[in-house]
């Protein structure tokens, strides 16, 4: 937790459930979209099999998350895709095609992607009570979460969005932040985030030294990290975006 006394001015959201939620089975559903990749691949004029192409890339995405949970870094997918391609004689093609390529996986997912009942009723107040409000989300495709942003027109109530395939740098690092904040043109420590997962967004924000409200209605299976990890202690938790509103209301009348 951290010891802040000044008013909030600014909210930073996460996207991905916590203004928005998958509503599939997210491993069944991704791995869908990879062998919708590797048709498109293959229509494109790339000899693979799709099954094994599938497994490779799921493989190399993993690798992946586990190297940026690591050093904070967001590399393009693209790159992935190259290396796999190119491991398999087949990277002969500009980024045109396969940036087109994966447009097609990422439609797939992204119809799985709805709003939170409570998303629009949060944000619509908290523009009539004058907090400015901006979104950092960890992705490895800004294509992808530009797109949900727009296909939920959730654009129009943020004044910045920094999505971390376009920053270079992820959530927990404290820099993404400061950049925010920096975008904003207000003090960092008149903001706070709210978010579903500790290990980023409330690691994070305590990193940067703001306040951390940890939205859990999703995300009961983290709990287990607070009691192991003091700097994951959420500042507020709450179940619902209802429930922001009374702490924020609190917090500016100390």
């Amino acid at each position: 937790m951290v010891a802040n006394s000044k008013p909030v001015k600014a909210v930073f959201f996460d996207l991905g459930y916590t203004l928005i939620y998958f509503s599939g089975d997210f491993l069944k559903e991704t791995f869908t979209s990879y062998l919708i990749l590797a048709d498109q691949l293959i229509q494109a004029g790339c000899e693979l099999d799709r099954q094994n192409f599938a497994a490779e890339f799921e493989k190399r995405i993993h690798q992946y998350f586990a190297q940026r949970s690591q050093d904070y870094l967001e590399r393009p997918v693209i790159d992935i895709l190259r290396a796999i391609l190119t491991d398999l004689g087949e990277n002969r093609y500009s980024d045109a095609v396969y940036l087109k390529c994966m447009e097609a996986m990422y439609r797939f997912t992204e119809r799985l992607w709805l709003i939170e009942e409570d998303t629009y009723d949060l944000l619509n107040w908290l523009v009539e009570h004058d907090y400015r409000l901006g979104l950092i989300s960890n992705a490895s495709s800004a294509w992808d979460v530009n797109n949900l942003i727009d296909n939920h027109h959730l654009r129009p109530y943020f004044s910045t969005v920094l999505i971390s395939a376009s920053e270079g740098i992820r959530k927990p690092d404290p820099a993404i932040f400061r950049r925010a904040a920096e975008r904003l043109q207000i003090d960092l420590a008149n903001t706070v985030m709210v978010g579903d997962t500790l290990d980023a967004d409330i690691l994070g924000a305590h990193c940067a030294g703001i306040r951390g409200i940890w939205i859990s209605r999703r995300k009961e299976v983290e709990r287990a990290l607070i009691a192991h990890y003091e700097n994951m202690r959420p500042d507020a938790e709450i179940h619902s975006l209802r429930e922001l509103p009374a702490v924020l209301t609190h917090w500016n009348q100390e």
